[in-house]
């Protein structure tokens, strides 16, 4: 009988032991979460700030540059300005010069030659030292326009992107619409009555006389050692 109740009193006395975790624990680790959520947020709120700070940066930085590139822009303008206006007064008072032919039928037949013709038939050390670099470039189209330019009743006509493709050719990059439009310019002014501008569907032509083509590539082969006494464009 006593050794029966001994047995149920040591049993009894044993600690009981659990893996189930307890209200204390629970409440460390919510609290650990809750720590680092709070540190999460406050990176999130920190790159929040850097992210609008460096906006602003570039928005600053996009209004700058945006100044600067107008600031260039203009100053390219007015150059480019400054330079048509000198290219024009240069050939603003063309005057026309008489040849006297046809002797075989003993009549005197007036023939007019006009700048652009005339700068033909120059040797290019010439050129470089009295033409600007545009009128260059009209004088480099009209010399050989039979090579590129498209037939038509009206004569040979030329497009701006015509244009554009020769004198990338011959340059090895590509001119500004500005530029073609001033050598388009020249050819018409030089070219005087031989040459004229023109639009078809929205694209602006130049149209030169056939005649006045073969006259251009023919005198521009000739070997002219001296410089012309009188100007050039004139």
């Amino acid at each position: 009988m006593s050794d029966t109740t001994t047995t149920k009193s040591t049993a009894t006395d044993q600690p009981t032991t659990t893996d189930e975790p307890t209200l204390k624990s629970v409440w460390e680790q919510l609290e650990t979460l809750t720590d680092r959520v709070e540190e999460l947020e406050a990176e999130i709120e920190c790159k929040d700030d850097r992210i609008d700070e460096l906006e602003a940066q570039l928005t600053e930085y996009k209004r700058f540059a945006g100044s600067e590139f107008a600031d260039v822009r203009g100053r390219i303008t007015d150059v480019e300005d400054q330079t048509d206006e000198l290219e024009t007064t240069l050939q603003e008072t063309p005057t026309e010069t008489t040849t006297v032919a046809a002797e075989e039928t003993g009549s005197q037949t007036t023939t007019t030659e006009t700048p652009l013709e005339r700068i033909c038939t120059l040797p290019e050390h010439v050129t470089d030292r009295e033409l600007t670099t545009n009128q260059q470039r009209a004088r480099f189209i009209a010399q050989d326009v039979q090579n590129y330019a498209e037939k038509a009743p009206a004569g040979l006509v030329l497009d701006s992107q015509t244009i554009a493709k020769v004198i990338t050719a011959a340059e090895g990059s590509k001119p500004h619409t500005q530029t073609v439009a001033r050598v388009m310019n020249f050819l018409e002014k030089l070219g005087k009555d031989d040459v004229e501008q023109t639009k078809r569907r929205g694209k602006k032509l130049v149209v030169i006389e056939k005649e006045a083509a073969d006259r251009y590539h023919d005198r521009c082969d000739r070997d002219i050692e001296q410089p012309p006494a009188e100007d050039v464009i004139s």
